[in-house]
């Protein structure tokens, strides 16, 4: 089912797929200048024993951009939970992939009663915050990004995040459609929500998955988030960089379901 949810912010395409029934509810949130298509490769595998909910974040894929004063990142969580509202459901598990994994954790803060779980493919941690000296790198990051060509920067956007061919051309031609504007704005906003971060680690269980040529500065967030979160379990999907789930969704599949079996309703 493809639909869209309206507020006064915008518009949200959304899709939903697999069961109709009082099923485990997952809801998927992209990366940076990608869109509802990064988990395509999930709904497949998780159709006949869930309720899955992809959607496209504002600035991305179908969905209204924000008005630039509006903070992306608290906006994007609490959106999913309109949407939880708006298809009538009462709790879910959240999985984000990059970006997506900083939207999942401030919804799972904000809103905790409404989430069973989190998964977090290649993200970090929101707790605890990171240094203000990282919103330094603002200026230089918007700098860089306006700088560099337009067909350069995501091709190299997406060569330094993928090793399969096919999951490179589908980060690319999003990412260029998305747009630099989008590639700069929505990353300084990120900074900004690291720094900020989260009073407290989430009690919520989790899981963290990476891929194994992911970078390595992400795998010793990747790292430090299992340490500060005890209810927390960390998985590698090889063959797989930074959309691990694209680069080998038959291991990262298997890894999810095991890891949802423990809340799966019936």
């Amino acid at each position: 089912m493809n639909m869209y949810y309206e507020n006064d912010k915008g518009k949200v395409y959304y899709e939903v797929h697999g069961k109709e029934d009082n099923s485990s509810v997952l809801v998927f949130s992209h990366g940076i200048c990608m869109d509802h298509q990064t988990f395509i490769p999930q709904i497949d595998a998780l159709k006949d024993q869930y309720r899955i909910i992809i959607w496209d974040m504002p600035f991305h894929g179908k969905s209204s951009p924000l008005d630039h004063n509006e903070p992306f990142i608290k906006t994007a969580a609490d959106l999913i939970m309109e949407l939880l509202d708006h298809t009538k459901t009462d709790k879910a598990i959240l999985v984000g992939q990059s970006l997506g994994s900083f939207v999942t954790q401030r919804a799972a803060h904000r809103h905790p009663q409404r989430v069973t779980a989190t998964v977090h493919i290649g993200g970090g941690s929101l707790y605890p915050g990171y240094s203000p000296l990282l919103k330094l790198l603002n200026p230089l990051m918007s700098l860089f990004i306006t700088l560099y060509p337009d067909r350069s920067v995501f091709k190299a956007f997406a060569s330094h995040r993928a090793l399969k061919p096919d999951t490179r051309a589908y980060m690319q031609q999003v990412a260029e459609k998305t747009g630099k504007q989008v590639l700069s704005h929505v990353t300084q906003q990120l900074l900004t929500d690291m720094v900020n971060g989260l009073p407290e680690p989430s009690k919520k269980p989790m899981l963290l998955i990476h891929g194994d040529h992911e970078a390595t500065l992400v795998k010793n967030i990747l790292q430090k988030m299992k340490q500060h979160n005890p209810n927390s379990q960390l998985a590698v999907v090889h063959d797989a960089h930074h959309i691990a789930n694209q680069d080998n969704p038959e291991e990262f599949n298997k890894i999810l379901l095991s890891f949802l079996g423990k809340f799966q309703k019936n």
